[in-house]
């Protein structure tokens, strides 16, 4: 948050935080929103960042759009895999499994919090939702089990090329060998 407000835009924070401090249920949360409210009132710029602790990096469009790649592409192994008998015998199920982000690396939490939300809130990739529940997918976090970012920009690279070759038809199944080349 700026280091800096004008007097309008502090009123304007503080007449929020007075509201939302008068709403609050929980005696905590409502000595939380005074104490923001107060920070804004008294203009103490060290500590305007209270104000936006719960918010989390933003994630540029071209990060969005890389998850959506990501997901896109594992969407299409997946049920390439599913409806090739050949891929069954030479290819681990695991291995066409997206294991998420690593919760545990800082650059990969943003990544996280848009995948989660995409699934969760938008219910978008409901395949997802349906290997979580059958537990072929422990969880959005993949505890450093899942390709690193590069192994995954490297792969949404040959994805793209393979749906240049056959023209980028929606529903595109994988041969076997694509499935391969993409995740070798």
């Amino acid at each position: 948050m700026d280091k800096s407000l004008s007097m309008k835009e502090r009123l304007i924070l503080a007449n929020q935080y007075e509201i939302l401090s008068r709403l609050a249920t929980d005696e905590d949360e409502r000595k939380h929103f005074e104490n923001i409210r107060d920070i804004f009132e008294s203009g103490f710029s060290r500590y305007y960042s209270y104000a936006t602790e719960p918010f989390s990096e933003e994630v540029s469009q071209d990060e969005c759009e890389f998850v959506v790649d990501v997901l896109d592409l594992y969407s299409t192994l997946y049920y390439s895999w599913l409806r090739n008998p050949q891929a069954h015998e030479e290819i681990d199920e695991k291995k066409v499994l997206f294991k998420g982000f690593d919760l545990n690396d800082n650059q990969e939490i943003k990544y996280l919090v848009f995948y989660e939300f995409l699934v969760e809130k938008l219910e978008r990739y409901s395949e997802i939702k349906d290997l979580m529940n059958a537990g072929k997918i422990e969880s959005f976090n993949s505890h450093g089990f899942g390709p690193s970012m590069s192994t995954l920009s490297r792969m949404i690279e040959k994805y793209k090329e393979i749906k240049k070759r056959q023209g980028f038809r929606v529903g595109i199944d994988l041969t076997l060998d694509e499935i391969k080349e993409i995740l070798e």
